[in-house]
C-alpha cells in the first residue's frame, strides 16, 4: 500500500496526473494530448492512498485491465478504478450488486494514466539526496549551471560542466572534462569517466559505469613459454548520451576505441546491462535486464532488445525489430515489427515451426530409421507407427 503524503481527491490527482503528462510529452517532442479519460461517478471521492487491485481497500485509488482485477478491487471496496472502456459494464453491474460506491475513470491507456499518477504522488513520498561535502580537483575549471545539488563524497574533476538543476548523488564520480546536461538525476555511486557526454534530463542508476576502457586485446602467441600475450588496446574514444535516456542499476557503457560509443534519445536500459565499445544504439530503443551488447553491434530506433539477449560484435538489429528473450544475434535483423527469437535468430513464426518439428517430428523419424534399420519392411514400419500411409517427407 501506497499512502498519499495528503488526501487528494479524485479530480485532483486527475487533473494534476494530465497536466503532468501533457507537460512531459510537450519537452520530449510526443504528441500535444495526452489520452482520453472520463470520470464515471463521484468525481470528487477522497483518495487516501495508490494500491494494486489485491491491496485496495476503501480510500484506494487503483486500476484494472482485467475482469479479475476489477471484481477484486470492487469486493475491496476500493473508492476508484481506472479502466478501460471495455470493463465499464461490467464494472457497473458489480457496483450495483455489490452496493459499494466506487468512481471510474475510463482511459483509453489505463496502465499509462495509472503510472502518471504514481510518479505525481510518488514526488511528495520519495526521499530527496541530502546535500554534502564535494571534493573538486580543480573548482576553477568547473562550470556548475544554478540549482545543481551534490550528494555527499562526491568527487568533479577539472574542466567538468554540469547544467541547471541536475543532481549528483552521493558518491557520484565525475572524472574530468565530463559533460552533464540540465534536470539529470546521478543515482548514489554513479561512475562518469574522463570525456563522457550526458544529455538533458537522464536518469543513471547506482553504481553504473560509463565510459570504462572496451574489452579489446591483441593475442601475440609465444610458444616457447606456453603462453599466448593479450596485448590491451587503449580506447580513447568515449560515450555520447543523448537527451532523455535512463540507464539502470550496475550498467555498463564502455567508451570507444578511437570513435564514440552512442546512445540515442529517449532510449531506457534496464539494470545489468553492457553496452561494448563503439556500440551505435538508436533512439527510443528498449533494453532489457541482461542484455550484452559486443563491440561495434548497431541497434537501429526503436528496436526492443528482451533479457538475456546478446549481440555479436558487430551484429546489427534494425529499426522497429523485436529480440526476444535469451536470442543470439550473430549477423543481421532486417528493419520492420517483427519478433525475432532463438540462436542464431530467426524470425518467432520459423522458431516455432523449428521447436515443433523437434519436439514432434524428429521422433518418429529417429523410431522409423530404427526400425529401416532393424530390416523391417514398410509394411511393418507403418503399422508399427500407426501411420496408414507412412512417413511423409516435408
Amino acid at each position: 500500500m501506497t499512502e498519499l503524503a495528503r488526501p487528494r481527491s479524485l479530480n485532483e490527482l486527475v487533473a494534476g496526473a494530465m497536466a503532468r503528462l501533457y507537460q512531459t510529452l510537450a519537452v520530449l517532442g510526443g504528441p500535444v494530448e495526452g489520452p482520453p479519460f472520463r470520470i464515471e461517478g463521484p468525481d470528487s471521492v477522497e483518495i487516501l492512498s495508490v494500491d494494486s487491485a489485491i491491496d485496495s481497500r476503501p480510500g484506494s485509488l487503483t486500476f484494472a485491465v482485467k475482469t479479475d482485477f476489477l471484481r477484486q478491487a470492487a469486493e475491496n471496496g476500493a473508492s476508484a478504478v481506472i479502466l478501460p472502456q471495455s470493463l465499464l459494464e461490467i464494472a457497473q453491474k458489480l457496483i450495483g450488486s455489490l452496493n459499494k460506491p466506487m468512481a471510474l475513470v475510463v482511459a483509453s491507456d489505463p496502465r499509462l494514466l495509472f503510472a502518471v499518477m504514481l510518479g505525481l504522488v510518488g514526488s511528495d513520498l520519495i526521499p530527496s539526496f541530502a546535500e554534502g561535502s564535494v571534493f573538486f580537483k580543480d573548482k576553477s575549471s568547473v562550470d556548475i549551471g544554478p540549482g545543481v545539488k551534490f550528494g555527499p563524497m562526491s568527487y568533479v574533476g577539472a574542466n567538468v560542466k554540469i547544467g541547471a538543476n541536475t543532481v549528483v548523488g552521493p558518491k557520484v564520480f565525475i572524472e574530468d572534462s565530463v559533460e552533464v546536461g540540465s534536470d539529470c538525476l546521478l543515482h548514489p555511486g554513479v561512475i562518469l569517466r574522463w570525456g563522457v557526454k550526458i544529455g538533458h534530463r537522464c536518469q543513471i542508476h547506482s553504481n553504473s559505469v560509463i565510459g570504462e576502457d572496451g574489452f579489446g586485446y591483441n593475442q601475440i602467441p609465444f610458444p616457447e613459454k606456453g603462453r599466448l600475450i593479450h596485448y590491451k588496446n587503449p580506447h580513447l574514444g568515449s560515450v555520447v548520451i543523448q537527451d532523455d535516456v535512463e540507464i539502470g542499476a550496475l550498467s555498463a557503457v564502455d567508451r570507444g576505441l578511437v570513435s564514440n560509443t552512442f546512445i540515442g534519445r529517449g532510449t531506457k536500459i534496464d539494470n545489468l546491462v553492457q553496452i561494448g565499445h563503439n556500440c551505435q544504439i538508436g533512439q527510443d530503443c528498449v533494453i532489457v535486464s541482461q542484455v550484452g551488447a559486443a563491440g561495434h553491434s548497431q541497434v537501429g530506433d526503436r528496436a526492443f532488445l528482451l533479457g538475456q539477449s546478446g549481440l555479436s560484435h558487430g551484429a546489427s538489429v534494425g529499426c522497429d525489430a523485436i529480440v526476444s528473450g535469451q536470442s543470439g544475434v550473430l549477423g543481421r535483423v532486417p528493419p520492420g515489427r517483427a519478433v525475432w527469437t532463438g540462436t542464431p535468430i530467426k524470425t518467432q513464426g520459423e522458431e516455432y515451426r523449428a521447436q515443433v518439428m523437434i519436439k514432434n517430428d524428429l521422433p518418429k523419424w529417429r523410431r522409423f530409421l530404427n526400425l529401416f534399420l532393424k530390416g523391417k519392411s514398410l509394411e511393418e514400419i507403418r503399422e508399427d507407427l500407426t501411420l496408414k500411409d507412412g512417413p511423409e517427407v516435408k
